[in-house]
Formats: structure tokens, sequence, C-alpha cells
């Protein structure tokens, strides 16, 4: 039996705040009651197209809700003699003429009927001539509207644009909102330029979007737009993200076009344009630890952060190791155990905690304690920041390059293969100045490292991951157990637990090194391990497993002696 469907679109936000919605729906309710027809559910057969202009067809592809009618209509879900009601033809297409109206056609060809609210016409497979040109001309004067209009507002832009890019000219009310528009120009708004320094820091410490957002709404700090578009005057995750990724807060403005409706960049960004609200070392310190934790994919908002987040896993099955539990009895447990799908055992949270610090103790971590090493840790992420907005921009250039070859693409994807090699070189020149800044006592280390606060535990769980730290633990018996560090995938050292006391095995001549130097091992022992490591080279994983198996029963380590 035939039904009554609605295709409903608006192109603006302005038209989905006004009454463009609640109108196009009333309009189908009044036809389908004129008619005697039941009007398909709204859940599952309402035609909603928020925020698609019809002109250029942007409305019809593969994932617009027109293009779904038109699926339902060649597959038969929809009956043949049913009735499209939209308000008016330019709703259904501001395409050229010749493209819009085959489609309009097919429709009627198969049996369906378009219904236009505004003017009450009809439009059936046995249209006569008059309804034919009438639509035509509908048509026709939906594209020119667009045309004319996109035309007048592009020519309008440009002109901003060129004087924006020539003289420095503001572009009247249309700024970030951390400014404000003087008759001189752009100037910084104190209060909202000491947020968004605030929202950086709080990045760079480890702190995700949504913690940010909340930390924000907790202290009770109004957002920029709260009496405007922002009717809550809470702080979202998503305009954190945005203020985050935006380089208008180093005083960049990066002038936009439209090509066959894409929002394109037109030209290279205008540097000093705008007041800058942060320095470079901030903006890619915050984009360091982004990257880090999308690497690792930890977002999980937590009043304690967990410091083994992202980097603990099951030796068994490989699954992610998961806090759960409560106050002073909390535990790690496999995520595949929950699922069925592993038996390993629970690990004590206290207990790997521990090992954490042990590993901390290993790898370069004397940022988190000593300023000169802090000095070079926060260049060395600078520089992580700068190849990961780098590597952004190459695989954008190489998708354009693929889909549209040319020499500008090629020369740019040179460029920056030349800027991501300099920048590789500066990265590990550092590295190399932040291995000679050692402390000697451990013990020293521990009491001024900071595992308490929230800044100070997510700092310690971001630079691990930073340094490609992966830890991977193994149920021995009831309280024992045997964690596996590794570095850039690569085994770096064991972490035995047994009976509360850990020991540390490695073969590796960094870890060895920081055993004598922690009093863990004396020299000659020393001496054994890197036997023992160059008879495993010769002999295999196998020898070299059961010598330190059998080493391990004549001298023991402990890491707990420093």
């Amino acid at each position: 039996m035939p039904k009554v469907f609605s295709y409903v679109r608006f192109s603006s936000a302005k038209q989905s705040a006004g009454d463009s919605f609640e109108r196009q729906i009333k309009a189908a309710k009044a036809f389908a009651t004129s008619k005697g027809l039941e009007l398909a559910d709204p859940k599952d057969y309402l035609f909603f197209d928020a925020g698609r202009s019809a002109y250029k067809g942007r409305h019809i592809d593969d994932t617009s809700e027109l293009a779904r009618f038109l699926g339902y209509v060649e597959d038969g879900t929809v009956p043949v003699g049913s009735y499209l009601v939209i308000e008016s033809l330019d709703r259904l297409s501001r395409e050229k003429v010749r493209d819009a109206l085959p489609r309009f056609l097919d429709l009627l060809a198969k049996g369906i009927n378009v219904f236009t609210s505004l003017d009450q016409r009809t439009y059936t497979k046995d249209f006569d001539v008059t309804d034919l040109l009438v639509s035509i001309i509908s048509m026709s004067r939906a594209h020119e509207e667009s045309a004319t209009k996109g035309s007048r507002v592009s020519s309008a832009w440009a002109k901003k644009h060129k004087e924006a890019r020539d003289t420095g000219k503001p572009l009247g009310k249309l700024r970030p909102l951390w400014l404000d528009l003087t008759p001189d120009g752009y100037v910084l708004n104190p209060a909202h330029a000491q947020v968004v320094q605030r929202i950086f820091d709080l990045s760079a410490k480890g702190y995700g979007s949504r913690v940010i957002a909340a930390t924000l709404n907790q202290d009770g700090i109004p957002t920029f737009s709260a009496d405007r578009k922002n009717s809550s005057g809470l702080w979202g995750f998503s305009t954190i993200r945005h203020i985050l990724e935006s380089r208008t807060t180093l005083g960049e403005y990066q002038p936009h076009i439209f090509i066959g409706g894409e929002r394109t960049p037109d030209g290279e960004p205008i540097k000093g344009y705008f007041p800058p609200v942060i320095t470079e070392e901030q903006f890619y310190l915050a984009a360091a630890a982004r990257a880090s934790r999308r690497l690792h994919k930890v977002t999980k908002v937590t009043k304690n952060f967990n410091v083994l987040a992202g980097i603990f896993f099951c030796q068994k099955c490989g699954g992610t190791m998961h806090l759960q539990g409560f106050k002073d009895r909390k535990y790690f447990k496999c995520a595949n155990k929950q699922k069925g799908m592993c038996d390993s055992g629970l690990i004590g949270a206290e207990r790997s905690e521990s090992v954490f610090r042990e590993v901390l103790a290993k790898i370069d971590s004397l940022s988190l304690v000593r300023s000169s090493s802090g000095s070079l840790t926060k260049k060395l992420h600078v520089i992580d920041g700068r190849v990961e907005e780098l590597r952004v921009k190459q695989a954008n250039a190489e998708s354009s390059h693929e889909e549209f070859p040319s020499r500008i693409t090629a020369k740019l994807l040179q460029q920056i293969e030349t800027d991501l090699e300099t920048l590789n070189a500066e990265r590990e020149a550092l590295a190399q100045s932040l291995a000679t800044d050692q402390v000697v006592s451990k013990s020293d280390f521990f009491e001024s490292l900071d595992l308490t606060s929230y800044e100070g535990r997510a700092a310690a769980n971001n630079l691990v991951k930073r340094l490609g730290v992966r830890i991977s633990v193994m149920k021995l018996e009831r309280m024992n157990e045997c964690y596996a560090v590794s570095v850039e995938g690569t085994v770096s050292f064991l972490v035995y637990n047994r009976e509360a006391a850990l020991t540390i095995r490695s073969v590796d001549t960094d870890i060895l090194d920081k055993q004598v130097m922690h009093g863990e091992i004396t020299q000659d022992q020393r001496v054994r391990l890197e036997q023992i490591r160059e008879m495993g080279n010769v002999q295999g994983t196998t020898s070299l497993v059961r010598a330190l198996f059998n080493w391990e029963h004549v001298v023991a380590s402990r890491a707990d002696n420093g």
C-alpha cells in the first residue's frame, strides 16, 4: 500500500535553529492526512539531510538521505504509488538542470509521486507539459540563485583574503575567541588567553581533551561563547581539541576557498596575522603528548592516573591489562580473561607500580626529577611534535600526489622528507646528550620522583610511552610474577617478583651499566652476564635462558637495595 515519505533538507545551522525542520515535517503530516495515507514511521523513514547543500549535488552521494530513499525505491521497500513530500523542487536539487532533471524524472518513472508543499503541486508519471516546464524553471532558478550567491560570496572573501595577506587588514568580527577586535586591530583578551595557555599546559602534562574540559567545568571557567552559541556554558572535548589543533594559537591565519564543494587552503598560511597566544614550544609539546596518547589509545578519564595505562599487557595472550578493584584492593586483570579467552591470574596493582618505578630507574627518565634533563627532554618532545605535524602533511601530500600527480606535490614531498631527516638528526643528537646526563643514586631518584600527584603520574606515563616501553606480565605462582620490559620492540630486561622482592635480570649493556651504578650487581657479575650474552649470541636463545637460570641460583640481584 502506498505511503507518504518526507524528505527534509537544509544547508545551514541557522536554518536548523529556526523552524525549517518543523515546518517541513508538519507539511508532510498534513499531506498524509489529506490523502488518507499513512505517513511512514519517522524513526525509520524520515529522510533528513542537515547541513547539506543541494548546490552541485553534494547531497546526492552514498551517505546522503536522498541516496538512501533512492535505494529503497530500487529495492521495493518504498511501494509504487507512494509520495515523496518536499517543500519545493529547489530542496530536491540545486544542480544544473541537465543533471537534476533525469533524477527527478527517474523517480516519477518508477511510480513515485513528488508533492511540493510550498506550491501544493503534485508531480506524477502522467505529468503534462505545463507541469514539466514548471519543474524545469524551478530547478533552473534554484541553480542560478545558488551559483550567483556562491559567486558573490567567493568574490567578497577573495578580496578579504588578499587584503589580509597584503596589508594584515582584520577580517572584521571573524576571529579566534581569545582575541578582541579594536580600532587598531586584534589584541589578546587577557582572561581568555590565560585559559588557552592553561589548556596547552594541561595537555602537555598528559591530560586528554575530555579531562581538560571536565577540569575547566569543575573550576567554573566559563566558555568563550557562553552567551552565544554555547547555551550550556560548559566546555566540551571537541572545543578543547579544536583549540589544541589550531595554529591560530600561534598567530597564523590560513585562508580557505571552496573547490568542488570542498573547503581547501588558499595559499600558504599568513604568519603573524593574529597575536600569538602561546609559543611554538608549548604548541609542539602538547602535540607530542596528544600523539603519544593516540598511539597507545589511552582515553579513560580517571581522578588517579593509571601509570601503566597503554603499556601493560598479558604475556600469555597479549591482551591489555586493565586496572580494577577499589581503594587498597586494586589489581590488574587481562582484558581477554574477562571475555573467557585467557586464564592468566590477577596481578597486584601495588607490586606492578613497584615494577614501574624500576622501569623508570632503568630508562632515560631523569627529566622527571632533574631540571637539566627536563630541558633536554622538553626540546626532544618539541621535535617529536614537529615530526608528527610533518608526517600528517606528508600523508596528505602523498594522497594528493597519488590522485593528481604534479611537480608541486612532488617538490613538497621532497621538502618534507628533507625536513624530517633534519629533525631526526637533531633528535638523535639530543637523545645522546640526554643519555650522558645520569644520576648515580637510585634512592635520590626515587626520593625526587613524583608518583603521587595526577600531573606526576601522567608525566611518567607519557614519558615511557614516548620511549616505546612495553611491559608484559606472566603469573608464575600465587604471589610471584615475571615482567618483561621491552623498549622499541626489543626485550631490554626482566623483573622478577618473588615474595615481595624484585630482581632485575638483563644482558643489555645499558641496563647492566645502570645495575652496576645502582649497586644491584658487581662489576665481576656484569662481566659474567656479558659472557652469558655472547654465548647466547652464538648458541641461541635457549642456551641463553638456561645459562641465566643457572646463574640465578648462584647469585641474587635485588632491585630494592638502592
